[in-house]
């Protein structure tokens, strides 16, 4: 079921079946503001307040709502590609995205005319799961470098931890303290840290959640294509905005930025004149 609506005072459209509902903000970047199950576990991190706090142009996303699941495109950190400037943690999540529904889909698009990109995405339900594809169009006359990345931010627990289907690769500490696999879990909330890590091997399809030990479920995201390779994740217990998060990002590109990706050898680009296509899935299971 799909019905119009509203999240705190901004418009949203609803998706809904027997297990959960996903709530999409269309203009506030087709943001997945919320994820539900029915019997009433919110899977990602909330902010109080009845006002929504909109992310301008001009706005820092740490000072804006920081929460939920945001796209983040064509940058995480900002910087200049090709003489056009990436905004800090990308344009698309700045937009007002024009909304259609189609039976039981969602499309959500707009042009970034500063890029020159079209930005598409279509959310349905299948399978007891939230399916998302993206389709993103190169309009220019050069090829476009680019990182697109899953700003996943999981609500916290003390215990809950970051898993995928990528153990045993290298990582790349960008931030904070050194961790691994088995230290990357929530810290008690008197603890204040943050920190981030990438899986620095291209390992393609990307599958990656987040276990709640207490309730013996697990949020589960599922890249099924070759053009997301790599999986961030980063802790925040207390040090950004005093919020309590563990967050997942399945990503095309390393280290927050096309420019430092490139450096590394691990950067993505949408050739000129073409596309690229890119399907996320989003469920939860007991464990």
């Amino acid at each position: 079921m799909i019905k119009e609506t509203f999240y705190k005072d901004r418009p949203a459209v609803k998706l809904s079946c027997d297990k959960f509902t996903a709530t999409f903000l269309p203009k506030d970047g087709g943001k997945l503001a919320s994820f539900k199950s029915n019997s009433g576990f919110e899977y990602l991190l909330q902010t109080e307040g009845e006002k929504y706090r909109r992310l301008d142009l001009a706005g820092r996303f740490v000072k804006s709502e920081c929460s939920g699941f945001d796209d983040m495109f064509p940058t995480i950190d900002p910087c200049v590609v090709n003489g056009m400037e990436y905004l800090d943690h990308g344009q698309i999540c700045r937009q007002e995205l024009d909304a259609e529904i189609d039976g039981n889909r969602l499309t959500l698009c707009c042009k970034l005319q500063d890029l020159n990109i079209f930005y598409k995405k279509t959310a349905y339900i299948k399978d007891d799961a939230l399916v998302v594809e993206y389709h993103i169009e190169n309009h220019n006359d050069f090829d476009f470098e680019y990182l697109w990345a899953g700003h996943i931010m999981i609500r916290g627990e003390e215990g809950a931890y970051a898993v995928s289907n990528l153990d045993g690769t290298p990582r790349k500490i960008v931030s904070g303290t050194p961790v691994s696999e088995e230290t990357a879990h929530i810290l008690p909330q008197k603890v204040h840290k943050n920190y981030k890590f990438y899986y620095t091997d291209a390992n393609p399809p990307v599958k990656c959640g987040v276990v709640f030990p207490k309730s013996n479920t697990e949020i589960c995201v599922e890249c099924d294509s070759d053009v997301v390779k790599y999986f961030g994740a980063w802790v925040n217990a207390g040090d950004i905005n005093s919020a309590y998060t563990i967050a997942i990002e399945p990503c095309t590109a390393l280290y927050d930025d096309p420019i430092r990706a490139k450096e590394a050898n691990a950067n993505s680009i949408i050739k000129a004149h073409d596309s690229v296509n890119l399907t996320l899935k989003i469920s939860y299971k007991t464990v």
